[in-house]
């Protein structure tokens, strides 16, 4: 299996950043919406052991998908 490409952030542009809950809350979560200089787009998720997003992901995801996210956020 190939291992999953991480994209690099350094200089990435943040779009939007969602937070629910405080820090060290089981269901609490941060998502961050971000576009590359290559213009991909990257969601990075953290959350809580009982958030929609458990543990921390980082995923390159389609420009019409960074839009859905944006409009449900």
């Amino acid at each position: 299996m190939a291992e999953k490409k991480i994209p690099n952030l350094d200089n990435a542009t943040l779009i939007k950043k969602v937070t629910s809950g405080t820090f060290g809350d089981p269901c609490g979560y941060e998502e961050i919406l971000m576009r590359t200089k290559n213009n991909r787009y990257v969601l990075v998720r953290k959350g809580g052991e009982r958030s929609h997003c458990p543990g921390e992901s980082i995923d390159m995801i389609m420009k019409a998908d960074a839009l859905k996210w944006l409009d449900i956020n």
